[in-house]
């Protein structure tokens, strides 16, 4: 069947759809949504240790969004926040029709427009202030759809974001680029490895969804952050899709994964300080992590936002990406962590270091210094 006829014919079940919060609990429940709840209680459901949070805001259709319970065997984690381009009771399984819809007739979402570049509708979006007790934050998250597979590489495609002051840190790296998260870049065809089929085997009622991705952003340590969660359909406002956000996974600590390496120090010099700040990890998602640098005397600032490279030889590491100087992309890094005392402060020998290299698009040494950690803060693993 054509897109276009598939697209109509979702239309006529729009109606439809409407009557699925009367079902009975399935294997994903959602727990009364925003007609009861509060933006206060889906954030207070997502935070983790490590973060407070305040000026608590939700915009959008108050069906859209709620909180989940019974995820563990579909979804791939129990409980959390649920935020829909449709209905929260619409993720309800099991899959029993591949054009679920509720048009909530609620506005687009203009940075969701801009990323994606289509025309956005029915947007949920939850954002708040936080103050976090390090430089990195994380959260857990599955992105679902009903818009698999049939429009998989079509302008239809429902994008979501998740925006740490101000920049979309939901990626995934297609051969070297990293792009938003969205059907048209995880799928069958494109990273396979993190696309999940249901053709009605899982208990939940989206065609398609991802494993379970790890967000992972840099922030301003001990001050207010500002983040902001958005969905929204694409082109049209009908097939659903979902995000599901696992309960207490917004902290500073990162999940599990099969290689860590973090890591900072200081230089204190005559003229003022120089402060590093590292993180990368390894998992299924492939290598993800960010580097800052912070030059107290020149004013200099440099976040690492992209890794290429780590490699781990006993308790040093070494890794490189790209980045952004003072508000400029183009350059380089390179980061050498060496874990001398292995957390412990008091441990003979020398200290942990960080060394960081800098260069621009041509290649040549813009900046370049070492860190010392007298603490034992830095921290080389690889299994």
């Amino acid at each position: 069947m054509h897109q276009h006829a598939l697209r109509r014919a979702a239309v006529a079940c729009a109606a439809a759809a409407l009557t699925l919060t009367a079902l009975p609990a399935h294997a994903v429940t959602s727990t009364t949504d925003l007609t009861t709840l509060t933006a206060g209680d889906l954030a207070a459901t997502l935070l983790g240790p490590g973060i407070t949070a305040a000026n608590i805001v939700y915009t959008g259709a108050p069906g859209a969004s709620g909180t989940f319970a019974g995820g563990a065997t579909t979804v791939g984690f129990d409980t959390g926040v649920i935020l829909t381009t449709g209905s929260a009771a619409g993720a309800l399984g099991p899959n029993d029709a591949g054009n679920t819809t509720t048009a909530n007739g609620a506005a687009g979402d203009a940075d969701l427009t801009a990323l994606s570049g289509v025309a956005t509708h029915d947007a949920s979006v939850l954002e708040f202030d936080f103050t976090p007790n390090a430089d990195t934050v994380y959260f857990e998250y599955v992105f679902a759809s009903e818009e698999y597979l049939e429009f998989v590489n079509s302008s239809f495609n429902d994008s979501f974001a998740f925006f740490v002051n101000g920049v979309n840190y939901a990626l995934v790296d297609n051969a070297g680029v990293l792009e938003p998260i969205t059907i048209n870049n995880i799928n069958p065809g494109k990273n396979a490895a993190l696309y999940v089929d249901n053709p009605g085997t899982l208990n939940v009622e989206y065609d398609g969804l991802t494993t379970v991705l790890t967000f992972m952003a840099p922030v301003n340590t001990g001050v207010p952050n500002h983040i902001k969660l958005a969905i929204a359909d694409g082109s049209d406002s009908i097939l659903d899709s979902g995000v599901f956000l696992k309960a207490g996974s917004f902290s500073t600590t990162p999940p599990a994964g099969d290689a860590k390496v973090t890591g900072g120090g200081s230089i204190a010099q005559a003229d003022g300080k120089v402060t590093l700040g590292t993180q990368v990890i390894r998992d299924d998602q492939g290598l993800r992590g960010n580097l800052q640098v912070n030059d107290h005397r020149t004013g200099t600032k440099f976040h690492g936002y992209s890794v290429n490279a780590l490699s781990v030889t006993g308790s040093t590491a070494v890794w490189s990406g790209e980045g952004r100087l003072d508000g400029v992309d183009g350059y380089t890094f390179t980061a050498t962590l060496e874990d001398n005392r292995n957390g412990n402060s008091a441990k003979k020998g020398p200290a942990d270091t960080v060394h960081v290299v800098i260069k621009d698009g041509a290649g040549t040494t813009v900046w370049e210094n070492t860190a010392v950690d007298l603490w034992g803060n830095v921290t080389v693993h690889d299994e």
